[in-house]
């Protein structure tokens, strides 16, 4: 066979097959253009970026979050504690001039209520939790 000229499309298998190529194959044809990649790239890295500094934030939250556990627990038991204490009952933290004491009373039972830290929560991790202060005289009984 001839060889053809580089501007006809031609392949021994469909002939002249310029209308089947899924790209421009002459001057009068519309352009043919790339994808916007690095639009695609763009916008993707964006996305990651705030899904990465999302997990930096709640990572540090998380973080900031157990130390504060961990202070509020050794504060705790550092204290002066005369008593078992029992797990899912709330106990009052008071500071006295010989130090920190735990008590079973509550301020108002009490009326040491100038001296009262917070109440706490023994949980069933050793670990004391903060307890608001409405909440903490019916965890007492």
């Amino acid at each position: 066979m001839d060889k053809k000229p580089d501007l006809v499309v031609w392949s021994e298998e469909n002939g002249y097959d310029a209308k089947l190529k899924p790209y421009p194959t002459n001057l009068g044809a519309f352009p043919f253009e790339l994808p916007d990649v690095s639009g695609v790239k763009k916008k993707s890295t964006g996305k990651m970026m705030e899904v990465f500094e999302r997990e930096r934030i709640e990572i540090i939250e998380k973080a900031n979050s157990l130390i504060r556990e961990f202070e509020i627990s050794v504060m705790v038991w550092e204290s002066k504690i005369s008593f078992e204490p029992i797990m899912g009952k709330t106990y009052f933290l008071y500071e006295f001039s010989s130090g920190k004491t735990l008590s079973l009373i509550a301020p108002d039972q009490w009326g040491r209520g100038d001296s009262f830290i917070g109440a706490f929560l023994l949980s069933s991790e050793n670990k004391w939790i903060k307890v608001d202060r409405e909440n903490s005289s019916s965890g007492s009984r």
